[in-house]
C-alpha cells in the first residue's frame, strides 16, 4: 500500500523516550512493540517483541494485543481487542500514546480540530486541521512541542500528561482545559510556586495565540498550528 492515505487517524506519543512523536496509522496493519521490525519500535523491556496491532477496517480502527498477556491498555483498562475512537490513551509498558482519527474517517470525530474561530482571518485550508500546542521557549526546557489534548495535567509527578523535572514545580502544578468554544484554560492547582501567563500568576486564564505560560523555571509558548 502506498502513502496516499496518510491523511487518516495518526498517533502521537505523549510518554516516554519518542515523546512527541506522530505515527501515520497509513497501512492496513500497524505493528507494535519491542522487536525492530515493528513499525512503532518501543525500546521497553516492559513491552514484548510483538505486543500489539492496530487494523485499519472499514469501520475505523481496531487495536488487538497479539501477546495476550493483557499488557495493551486502552483508557486505562486492559484489552484484548478494542474499537479505537478519536483521543483514546493507549499505553504499552511505560509508553503511552494517544490516538486519534481524522476527519476522514467519520463516524469519528478529531478532537484536536479546535480554535478555528481565533484564526479567522485566515484562509482556511479544507485539507489541514488546526490544533494547540505549547513550544518550549528558546529550547531553554530541552523538550519538544505538546500537542494539546481536552484535558492535560502539568507536574512533577510522572503521572501528569506533561512532567516537569524541576524542584520549583508542584507533583499535580497545573491544568490545562479545552473551552467548548475551542480555546483553552490554564489553572492553577494551588500549586506552592504559582503559574504566570505573560509574568502575571494566575488562578484561571484563558489563553490566547501567543501567550507565554511559565511554570517553575519553565516557559511554553501557547500556539494554535496547522497540521
Amino acid at each position: 500500500m502506498n502513502q496516499e492515505n496518510s491523511g487518516g487517524a495518526y498517533l502521537v506519543i505523549q510518554r516516554g523516550d519518542t515523546l512527541g512523536k506522530r505515527v501515520e496509522l497509513w497501512k492496513e496493519r500497524t505493528s507494535i512493540g519491542r522487536s525492530r521490525d515493528c513499525d512503532i519500535f518501543l525500546e521497553d523491556i516492559a513491552v514484548h517483541r510483538k505486543q500489539a496491532s492496530i487494523f485499519r477496517m472499514i469501520s475505523g480502527y481496531i487495536l488487538r494485543d497479539d501477546n495476550g498477556s493483557g499488557d495493551s491498555f486502552v483508557n486505562g483498562q486492559a484489552v484484548t481487542e478494542q474499537m479505537l475512537s478519536s483521543g483514546d490513551q493507549l499505553r504499552f509498558g511505560a509508553t503511552q500514546i494517544t490516538f486519534y482519527a481524522n476527519e476522514g474517517t467519520r463516524p469519528f470525530q478529531l478532537p484536536s480540530s479546535r480554535g478555528r474561530e481565533l484564526l479567522r482571518a485566515r484562509t482556511p485550508d479544507p485539507h489541514s486541521t488546526i490544533i494547540a500546542r505549547l513550544y518550549p521557549v528558546d529550547g531553554r526546557s530541552g523538550m519538544r512541542s505538546f500537542e494539546l489534548l481536552p484535558d492535560m495535567t502539568i507536574g512533577r509527578s510522572r503521572e501528569c500528561d506533561i512532567f516537569l523535572e524541576d524542584l520549583a514545580v508542584s507533583r499535580h502544578h497545573a491544568t490545562l482545559r479545552e473551552l467548548p468554544g475551542g480555546s483553552y484554560e490554564l489553572i492553577d492547582n494551588r500549586s506552592a510556586t504559582g503559574t504566570f501567563v505573560n509574568g502575571r500568576s494566575v488562578a484561571r486564564q484563558e489563553l490566547h495565540e501567543g501567550d507565554v505560560i511559565q511554570i517553575g523555571s519553565n516557559s511554553f509558548t501557547f500556539r494554535f498550528v496547522h497540521s
